[in-house]
């Protein structure tokens, strides 16, 4: 009677998991549920186990069924995508400074050593001084920034020249677009740096309104990029489980980490005694294939860096 109990409640468990994954999420207790959701679905197997020792057929039919659903939106992630025939490396790396407080020499450094695109979240006035002083010009002697205060700024530095940058309004943060030169590549690529706004502590709405707005903003770099690629990097404040980061992969954007098939990719928060459990900075592709993405610890801020290597085509 126990093991049947616990079997039943697992598999609550783990379907409350899996339909989370689905919910639009309109209040932060269900946003915190889908940060958990990856994590509690080992309920499912557990469900399965128990009850199948418990000799509960029916039951253990419904939770292999659970499990194998559960299994199966994992997958994904962990599958590469064919790279492609002819195409050019362009190895990017986004980083969130906490309010511009990030060790600006770790940064400069470890980009140096990591990427040919930098691109910065929460970029204040002084934190442009540091990491200039740092040598980020030296390192990425090109550049698009639109540093404000506290969390609002953000900027890309490029080892490749740069043409056509411009800020993208409507969202709750600077988001900064340009387009790259690279050698090979016959249609420029557009880059851009982007912070969408956090569901929490802030109040959520303002977290629906620029994943409401952001689709707009992709099928506008989609239609100027025309058969060019986008690689767009940042804080995305959200994470593969929830339904409104998954409603942007259509029309031709995919998540660089997934292309990879590097699975789940923890970023935040960096800054405990324990390790990150949210994977909130992404890297999308359009017109381009991520083959490898990692995670750098950056001293002095709360997000790990996004380290991603991107194949552009040739055109």
């Amino acid at each position: 009677m126990i093991a049947t109990v616990v079997g039943v409640l697992s598999m609550i468990i783990a379907g409350a998991a899996l339909a989370i994954r689905y919910a639009p999420l309109p209040t932060q207790p269900l946003v915190f549920a889908s940060v958990a959701a990856p994590f509690l679905a080992i309920a499912a197997p557990v469900a399965l186990v128990v009850l199948s020792l418990a000799r509960r057929w029916a039951l253990s039919a419904v939770a292999a069924i659970l499990t194998v659903i559960t299994i199966a939106v994992q997958v994904p992630l962990y599958v590469a995508d064919p790279p492609p025939e002819s195409s050019v490396t362009v190895r990017v790396m986004t980083i969130n400074m906490l309010y511009g407080r990030a060790n600006a020499a770790s940064i400069v450094a470890t980009a140096s050593r990591q990427a040919d695109v930098l691109m910065v979240q929460e970029l204040t006035p002084e934190a442009l001084r540091r990491l200039q002083q740092a040598g980020v010009d030296r390192a990425f002697p090109h550049h698009a920034i639109e540093p404000r205060p506290m969390a609002a700024g953000a900027g890309i530095f490029s080892r490749h020249p740069i043409s056509g940058s411009a800020p993208i309004s409507g969202l709750q943060r600077a988001m900064v677009t340009t387009r790259l030169e690279i050698d090979g590549v016959r249609t420029d690529p557009i880059v851009a740096a982007v912070h969408l706004d956090s569901p929490w502590p802030r109040p959520i709405e303002g977290w629906h309104r620029d994943f409401d707005a952001f689709p707009g903003v992709l099928t506008t770099l989609a239609a100027q990029a025309g058969g060019g690629s986008v690689i767009i990097a940042g804080d995305f404040n959200a994470t593969v489980d929830m339904r409104p980061f998954r409603r942007l992969l259509k029309d031709g954007y995919r998540d660089a980490s997934e292309q990879a098939g590097a699975g789940r990719q923890f970023t935040f928060p960096s800054n405990r005694r324990f390790p990150p459990v949210m994977g909130l900075d992404h890297v999308l592709t359009r017109n381009a294939t991520g083959v490898s993405t990692a995670t750098i610890t950056i001293p002095g801020t709360d997000h790990r860096a996004l380290v991603a290597t991107v194949l552009v085509p040739r055109g």
